[in-house]
């Protein structure tokens, strides 16, 4: 009989080390996606320098052809020299009201060299779920583009920011 159960234990750890080892996986390959989906992102910010309505289909199109469903809330902005917005698709939400977006992105305002340079903040959020029990955890993958000096955006709380 105490065989029986010291197999018992023995099975139970073996099952418990691989749960772990599988999370621990799954987690690292959704972190690599949703990190190259953020570069991605700053990229396309960069390219269009700004976020504009190119940038929005662009972000969306990538976000779409990626299956990226996971989706997270965004932080209001407390400062006087920053804007936050959260992405739905190709619609962007600048009120916030605690909503769950697809992606966030931040600009603030800086100064390098003695010029006044823009920087955005992008948020990618991804999630750990399960089919029965659903999203466990959401975590959040954050990118900033360099300082880009002419932006072109057409979101009224991103051209406040000057």
């Amino acid at each position: 009989m105490k065989q029986a159960i010291a197999g018992t234990w023995v099975y139970v750890t073996v099952l418990i080390f691989m749960v772990i080892l599988i999370a621990y996986v799954t987690i690292s390959i959704n972190y690599a996606n949703a990190y190259e989906l953020s570069e991605e992102v700053i990229k396309v910010v960069e390219q269009y320098e700004g976020y504009n309505s190119n940038t929005r289909k662009r972000i969306d199109r990538i976000l779409t052809n990626n299956v990226h469903a996971s989706k997270g809330g965004c932080k209001k902005s407390t400062e006087h020299n920053e804007a936050v917005i959260g992405g739905i698709g190709e619609n962007y939400d600048k009120q916030l009201n605690g909503g769950s977006y697809n992606y966030c992105i931040k600009k603030t305002k800086g100064n390098a060299d003695g010029t006044t340079r823009y920087y955005y903040e992008t948020t990618i959020f991804f999630s750990f779920s399960l089919p029965v029990l659903g999203d466990l955890f959401t975590f959040r993958i954050y990118g900033q583009t360099s300082g880009l000096r002419n932006v072109t955006d057409d979101v009224d709380t991103f051209k406040n920011i000057t």
